[in-house]
């Protein structure tokens, strides 16, 4: 036989196992991580050959070790053994730990391909839908040729075939407290099967031609492990396998499991997009049914409905789960469809199985086809629901939009008032302008007249007894005072605006920052006025002035801003 090469990479699965094992398995105290249910044909020691077998099934065995998975799995007596590991609650650690888990998978040599379903599960703070696998399949033979021994032992091959796939349900959560809580929690099942079977090939008696033939056979076993699967499939397990007792009970087969978990996985997503047609139908009227506008007004804020943001918050929500069914519908599709190719595969094949198994084969899948058709139905419905949330969104947007305009219009009409009023206080202060200049000219006539008047009502001017004027001789006293006390108001006023103008003053440490500084009183001027030792390497550095506001916040700022400090702003020089 020719050589085969593991094309998986194990070395990057294995360090994304120990990436993730810390939130994936997690071994509950006094509980058992994984319980088996083994399904057996037991001799009832009756001469009918038909009625001399009947099924006998041992339910939730706990496994607690690795070396009860391997006595386990080199049992030759079980038909089929179902494996669960079990979930408290969704989003949190699968009930096993990981060397258990790691055991039961080097045991059974699983696929690594199951290890991506695996990471579905665990701790986590929200749903990643484009993390789940698609339908996984491997198929091995051996042959085995033994040199010594009889025609019926020169020869043995075996075949196996995996699957691995996930299974998304809803269900009913029960945490539901108001209207606006969610009853529906979406949660996931992972299913891993082996169906391993052994033949024996048919030697031609003559020992001539040694040409092999196939045959029928001798012993098939079937391994599932499910992980966190429905309290609903356990329980259908649960009635299948007391049905199955006695010797004209019907066994409950590995394409039986199959069917179980696919059927339960199916069944609450009709009742589900119900609740989100509802949901969206809610919205819909509440925008659809409200008044808008009056006979008066053509556009005029809703007289019967209050919108704000947080409707288009829900509607949101909406959204997303029915986002979310258009990537989870295909995922479920993809595996049904995978399953009714396989069963469809069996049932044609007239080797390997007898009469009454090819006939439940077929039945199963002829099941599957309309399971197939559902699931197409269930992805064309979500469709329709995303066109029904796409629209109930945009009339959504165009009455926000539509109460904006309303809003927009107020204030336009606001603004307009408030523009007149502008206009009439502007008209008003015009004309109070106009009387001061009148009052300032009239004060400038009589200003000439009011100074002389002042000058002649002084002492040092006099009329004497005969009506002729008198000046005083220190008349020119009032010259001497006057003219220099003028100066000095002139000079204070002219210095005072001198000495408090803005001036760029350039920081030496940093030559591209220019200090804009305002010197507005007699400390100021002094301190500008104090000599600063100069730097040297004797001396040390001298310490940098740090500006009243950082440089970033200067730097973004498009116009250079003055305190009663200093304030750095960026020289056009440097920029």
């Amino acid at each position: 036989m020719a050589p085969t090469y593991h094309l998986d990479d194990l070395r990057s699965l294995e360090k994304k196992i120990n990436e993730k094992a810390h939130d994936l398995f997690k071994e509950k105290p006094g509980r058992a991580g994984l319980q088996v249910t083994r399904i057996f044909k037991q001799k009832t020691g009756n001469r009918d050959i038909r009625e001399s077998e009947r099924t006998v099934f041992i339910k939730d065995l706990d496994v607690c070790d690795v070396s009860a998975v391997k006595a386990l799995q080199h049992d030759n007596q079980d038909d089929t053994q179902i494996y669960t590991i079990r979930q408290d609650r969704s989003w949190t650690t699968l009930n096993i730990s990981r060397d258990l888990f790691e055991g039961f998978v080097n045991t059974h040599n699983v696929m690594p391909p199951f290890w991506k379903h695996m990471f579905t599960f665990g701790r986590k703070i929200q749903e990643n839908e484009f993390q789940f696998p698609h339908f996984a399949r491997r198929s091995t033979s051996s042959w085995q040729w033994l040199k010594e021994g009889s025609n019926e032992q020169r020869g043995e091959a075996g075949h196996q075939t995996e699957y691995a796939y996930m299974l998304r349900r809803v269900e009913i959560n029960g945490r539901a407290r108001s209207e606006d809580d969610n009853p529906w929690s979406i949660r996931q099942t992972a299913v891993y099967s082996k169906f391993s079977n052994s033949a024996r090939p048919f030697i031609a008696k003559d020992d001539q031609a040694q040409a092999l033939q196939p045959r029928v056979y001798e012993q098939a076993k079937c391994t599932f492990l499910l992980v966190a699967p429905s309290e609903n499939a356990e329980a259908q397990f649960a009635q299948c396998l007391s049905q199955s007792t006695g010797c004209n009970g019907t066994p409950l087969t590995p394409w039986n499991i199959h069917r179980i978990l696919v059927a339960d996985s199916l069944s609450g997503w009709m009742d589900y997009m119900a609740y989100l047609e509802k949901r969206l139908k809610e919205q819909s009227d509440h925008v659809v049914l409200a008044t808008v506008g009056d006979d008066k007004v053509n556009l005029s804020p809703l007289t019967d409905f209050i919108i704000n943001f947080d409707d288009r918050q829900q509607l949101k929500i909406i959204e997303d789960q029915v986002l979310d069914l258009q990537v989870i519908l295909p995922g479920i599709l993809d595996a049904v469809t995978q399953l009714q190719k396989e069963f469809s595969g069996f049932a044609s094949h007239s080797l390997c199985f007898e009469e009454k198994e090819r006939e439940e084969l077929y039945e199963i899948a002829q099941e599957f086809k309309e399971y197939v058709r559902e699931a197409g139905m269930l992805i064309d419905r979500s469709k329709a629901l995303n066109d029904m949330a796409i629209s109930t969104a945009r009339l959504l947007s165009d009455l926000l939009s539509y109460e904006e305009a309303v809003s927009l219009k107020k204030l336009s009409y606001e603004t307009q008032m408030e523009s007149k009023s502008m206009g009439h206080l502007a008209e008003k202060s015009t004309k109070d302008a106009a009387a001061v200049k009148i009052l300032t000219v009239i004060t400038l006539i009589y200003l000439p007249f009011a100074i002389v008047s002042s000058f002649f009502s002084t002492q040092f001017v006099t009329i004497k007894e005969d009506g002729h004027l008198h000046l005083a001789t220190n008349v020119w006293l009032l010259a001497v005072i006057a003219i220099p006390l003028t100066a000095i108001t002139i000079g204070s006023w002219w210095t005072w605006v001198y000495l408090t103008e803005v001036k760029p003053t350039q920081d030496p440490l940093q030559p591209g920052i220019v200090t804009l500084q305002r010197q507005h009183s007699f400390k100021s001027i002094m301190s500008s006025k104090k000599k600063h030792k100069p730097n040297d390497l004797e001396s040390g550095l001298g310490l940098a002035r740090s500006p009243m506001f950082p440089p970033a916040f200067h730097a973004g700022s498009p116009t250079s801003t003055w305190s009663s400090q200093a304030t750095t702003v960026k020289s056009e020089k440097s920029g």
